[in-house]
């Protein structure tokens, strides 16, 4: 399949120079269609479709594990990165003198929850970035055997850096603490391995490089720790024997062991469709081809901006969010809207986030109208 024909599964590339996968992306005619089948089935079948919606999610379960080459039962569908995030801070068991690491340049999803601990007497250790870099030694001077959990994104959301996650992860490793990760920004854009880089834990809303919806997320937690963790909260959908669940034992109810046990009850299986038509459309690309097409265009609007002379403000370490500033970037960005060019304004700048199936000329296109509406 080539550029053009891979286009035209994505009506959206006929209407804008659409840049803006790390707020939210489009949608393949393939997904639209999954949509659309799943509503009218739910408007005409109602119950009568419902083992088809389980039958769903358990595939969808399996592909989601294939693609970060994790174990399907280490998978559990949730309503968006915020509720995962949750899960982990409030499950985590502390004890005195304990500590939290994150860093200074994270969504407020992943702030805020470590943040909160400090109620329970949790420390609250912030990395801090130097020029939007965060720096491994200023990790290492933040984690210690104290730290119960370091919790990062992948690539943070602002102006693109990319955490050495592999790294980090080995750190956490040397000083036995938990190592949770924000993929939100990189998962569908880069290869991401849950075995090749070990992590504890993850959340990730799908609505951005996995051209899914918004209302359903992914959370992963490692194989081993399932069982050592409760759920903060729990439903029949924790149960082992969920669909027979008349007959569970009300005396020793029988907790799944798998991820499941997190799910809680019904889940949004309108996203769940989604989700699945978003991953067999995804998959029909090589994953280091994606990645090769996301670095490269990163790369080419970092070459196109500093040829015009605006400051880049993303770091060498990168994925395929690039940010460069623009005095009063808002107003820059709803002037390219009127031009129908899409992206986002974040740190001071104008943030460009460009997926495989964008072109270089669009960038050329976006870059050529920032300078002519700051001049």
């Amino acid at each position: 399949m080539n550029l053009d024909d891979i286009r035209a599964h994505i009506p959206t590339s006929s209407h804008y120079t659409y840049l803006n996968h790390a707020a939210c992306a489009p949608l393949p005619v393939e997904v639209q269609a999954a949509q659309k089948t799943y509503v009218e089935e739910r408007a005409l079948h109602g119950d009568v479709v419902y083992e088809q919606w389980i039958e769903k999610t358990e595939a969808t379960r399996a592909l989601i594990a294939d693609f970060i080459g994790g174990l399907p039962e280490e998978i559990a569908f949730l309503k968006n990165t915020s509720e995962g995030i949750n899960l982990v801070a409030t499950m985590l068991p502390f004890t005195e003198r304990d500590n939290v690491v994150t860093t200074d340049l994270e969504f407020p999803s992943n702030f805020l929850p470590w943040y909160d601990l400090q109620r329970k007497g949790v420390e609250f250790r912030v990395v801090k970035n130097r020029n939007h870099v965060l720096e491994l030694e200023d990790f290492e001077k933040a984690i210690d055997d104290n730290t119960r959990c370091v919790a990062v994104s992948h690539v943070e959301f602002a102006t693109g850096f990319k955490n050495n996650i592999r790294v980090l992860s080995e750190l956490c490793s040397d000083h036995h603490a938990y190592f949770f990760v924000d993929p939100i920004q990189s998962l569908g854009a880069l290869s991401f391995d849950v075995r090749e880089t070990t992590m504890d834990f993850f959340s990730s809303a799908c609505y951005k490089w996995l051209m899914s919806e918004l209302g359903i997320s992914i959370f992963y937690i490692k194989r081993e720790l399932i069982d050592q963790f409760h759920p903060s909260y729990i439903g029949w959908f924790s149960l082992k024997d969920y669909l027979d669940y008349e007959k569970f034992d009300r005396e020793h109810p029988e907790i799944t062991t798998t991820a499941r046990k997190f799910e809680c009850g019904n889940l949004n299986f309108y996203g769940v469709c989604t989700l699945y038509a978003s991953l067999q459309f995804l998959n029909k690309f090589s994953r280091t081809w994606v990645e090769d097409r996301v670095l490269k265009l990163a790369d080419h609007t970092i070459d196109a901006a500093c040829e015009k002379g605006f400051e880049v403000q993303t770091p060498s370490d990168h994925a395929g969010i690039v940010n460069f500033k623009v005095k009063n970037a808002g107003k820059v960005v709803e002037a390219l809207k009127e031009r129908n060019i899409i992206v986002s304004s974040r740190a001071g700048g104008i943030r460009v986030s460009a997926h495989f199936w964008n072109t270089f000329e669009e960038v050329d296109t976006l870059v050529e109208a920032v300078e002519d509406i700051c001049c």
